[in-house]
């Protein structure tokens, strides 16, 4: 839960967003964090009454603030796909270098 809550998109970004933080640990009486080799051992013992429980734990604190359920779904919800390969910059918010199977596009703007 507090890796979701942190804002871990994997469990990998545990070992640096939340296992470093001692004092946040402290906090619910622990000395450090444990490992995410550990976590994932953990979530691949849970039952499936397990996982139903922490899906409807998580749909309760994401529901209310989330903004897809405040958006009004009779207009339109734009989403914007880029696939033309360019090149972002390197603060380009969650920017990875992707792929291509076809020809690089140009540079060179006429």
């Amino acid at each position: 839960m507090l890796s979701i809550l942190t804002d871990c998109e994997t469990l990998t970004e545990f070992n640096v967003k939340v296992r470093p933080d001692q004092a946040l640990a402290k906090i619910y009486g622990l000395e450090r964090f444990t490992d995410q080799s550990n976590l994932s051992r953990l979530l691949d013992a849970l039952t499936l009454m397990n996982i139903e429980q922490l899906q409807q734990a998580i749909e309760q604190i994401w529901q209310p603030h989330s903004q897809i359920f405040h958006h009004d779904w009779r207009g339109f919800l734009w989403l914007d796909f880029d696939l033309s390969g360019l090149p972002c910059g390197k603060t380009a918010q969650e920017s990875q270098k992707g792929y291509f199977s076809e020809k690089k596009t140009s540079l060179v703007v006429n």
